[in-house]
């Protein structure tokens, strides 16, 4: 009976994507207990040749003819299904050995557990001419500071003499070159040896951690990786398939779980390691659009507060206390102070109108209507104040002065 379903969405993404299905070969977990359904999302790489792959565990390769985006690929696997238990897993994710017996288990004595892995380096398996500036940089400084990085390197490129060479060599490839092969990720030394830290999930989940706050519990699912019960992704109706291109359709799943109850907790034994890939050029357009759906879907502080990230640090104390204090506020003066608390949501929607229009992230009052509105600002400044007054609400103020300054 198989009792764990893994589904992996993947576009374009081989042989990325083989890699990750070698790692899941080595699992601990009882391997006919467990199904790995990869769904070609209308790939125009080698992905279809994965028809041929049979590995030790029950595998299903399907393929969109024509790309239908994450959202939707992940509901038909969800369709597919047979396990109650659902682990959703990107396509370059290589997962260490005891990944899904450690995902498994948190689900045996609770339903509403929504389990994310802690441990999310970031690997080069691959060589990409397409790779970025940065992601040239990174290697280069690795292939300085690791002598295993260094002789690998060495090895596939025999022209390779210093890291000065080292971006003219990439950039020149024509075609991928593999750095690790299906035995090398079985060697733990090695892949440390390639893998570096994935700072933004690292601060972000170290913030977490510290704060143990259920307003911000949900922050922590990312598509990268995740595991919950089939009963709980049918209450709150799946992924929502309103998103078109990168982003954010993992971030609202997340907040919907939230909103129906779903606990959220981290796997800190597990590791994954997320493979380096070419970052296609309308991310960034793609994931500010869907921020700005995000938003409308769900106009609530603790949803826009998460653009406070792209006007300075992300402080998450900070938040937390700022929805701490709106709810105090909501609860004391019920139906009160109306004016205050939209606004202070229609300026946090401010950021992200304003990065999908490519403008300076500036100006929230006058963007949002409200500078010229002199009787509507004064009545918002008013009931500011009376907030202010009553000195419980420090950092809601705070948050509110912050964007009407800015």
């Amino acid at each position: 009976m198989v009792e764990v379903s893994i589904i992996i969405p993947s576009r374009n993404r081989y042989p990325l994507n083989l890699l990750t299905l070698f790692s899941l070969e080595k699992q601990t977990f009882d391997l006919s207990k467990m199904e790995v359904i990869l769904i070609d999302d209308g790939s125009a790489d080698d992905t279809p040749l994965l028809k041929h792959y049979h590995p030790p565990f029950p595998f299903r390769y399907v393929r969109n003819e024509k790309n239908i985006g994450l959202s939707a690929t992940r509901n038909k696997g969800l369709m597919m299904a047979k396990a109650n238990i659902i682990i959703f897993l990107d396509a370059e994710m290589i997962v260490d050995p005891s990944y899904v017996k450690n995902q498994y288990q948190y689900h045996l004595t609770e339903e509403q557990l929504v389990v994310v892995g802690r441990n999310i380096p970031r690997i080069i398996t691959y060589l990409f001419p397409e790779f970025n500036s940065s992601q040239i940089d990174i290697i280069c400084r690795m292939a300085e500071e690791k002598p295993a990085v260094k002789q690998l390197i060495s090895q596939k490129l025999p022209q390779y003499k210093n890291s000065f060479d080292l971006p003219n060599l990439i950039k020149n490839l024509q075609e991928p070159l593999q750095l690790l092969n299906q035995s090398d990720i079985n060697n733990s030394p090695l892949v440390q040896s390639f893998s570096y830290p994935y700072n933004y999930y690292e601060d972000l989940y170290r913030q977490l951690e510290v704060l143990d706050t259920q307003y911000l519990s949900w922050w922590a699912l990312f598509g990268s990786n995740h595991s919950l019960n089939k009963k709980l992704i049918e209450m709150v109706g799946g992924y929502e398939e309103g998103f078109k291109g990168w982003g954010i359709e993992d971030v609202e799943f997340a907040y919907r779980l939230y909103k129906a109850g779903a606990k959220f907790v981290f796997d800190p034994d597990s590791f994954l390691y997320h493979q380096e890939h070419p970052i296609h050029s309308g991310k960034v357009q793609e994931g500010s659009r869907n921020r700005v759906l995000f938003q409308r879907k769900h106009p609530v502080i603790e949803v826009c507060i998460r653009s406070l990230r792209y006007v300075g640090k992300l402080d998450l104390q900070f938040v937390d206390s700022v929805l701490r204090e709106h709810e105090l506020l909501c609860n004391s003066f019920p139906g009160l102070f109306a004016d205050f608390k939209n606004t202070v949501v229609l300026l946090l929607q401010q950021i992200q109108f304003l990065k999908l229009q490519e403008q300076p992230v500036c100006n929230f009052l006058k963007n949002a209507g409200i500078e010229n509105d002199t009787r509507l600002k004064q009545a918002i400044y008013q009931e500011r104040d009376i907030i202010a007054a009553y000195g419980k609400f420090g950092s809601l103020v705070q948050l509110f002065d912050l964007l009407a300054n800015n």
